[in-house]
């Protein structure tokens, strides 16, 4: 056999083969393989100021599913911000057998001082994953008083 219609071949075949069955797509967000799905979260604030070290920037994705119980967080990353400014950009994982398409998710924002105080927090919905939501989320967070 010619090596260059050998390769051809294997490549056809590989091209033929059935994709991996794991609970992605358009309703679940990129799949990153092993079960994995991400989102994609950019968050900012409105106000022109730096923040000095020491303040951590959390972000979330919870099932917010039902109405009268507490959220239920699927994913979590902290970051501290070192004194750099926004856009604060990270992607969280989270393990796609977990996703129910028939929930409802969401990513929040929250930025910490040193002692814990809430300096900005998101105040409006952003759903991703399921129902024809993207698998990202841009966050304009907003001071708290």
């Amino acid at each position: 056999m010619r090596p260059l219609p050998a390769l051809c071949a294997v490549a056809l075949l590989g091209a033929c083969a059935a994709p991996a069955t794991t609970p992605s797509g358009p309703d679940l967000g990129p799949d990153v393989g092993h079960g994995m799905t991400t989102v994609q979260v950019s968050a900012t604030y409105r106000e022109r100021i730096l923040l000095p070290p020491g303040h951590t920037l959390i972000v979330r994705i919870e099932d917010v599913s039902l109405a009268d119980a507490p959220a239920r967080v699927m994913a979590e990353h902290r970051e501290p911000l070192d004194g750099r400014a926004p856009p604060y950009t990270t992607t969280l994982g989270l393990p796609s057998a977990q996703i129910d398409p028939r929930h409802t998710y969401a990513a929040r924002a929250e930025i910490r001082d040193e002692a814990d105080r809430l300096r900005f927090t998101t105040d409006t919905r952003h759903a991703v994953l399921t129902h024809s939501a993207p698998a990202t989320a841009d966050i304009v967070m907003v001071a708290t008083p």
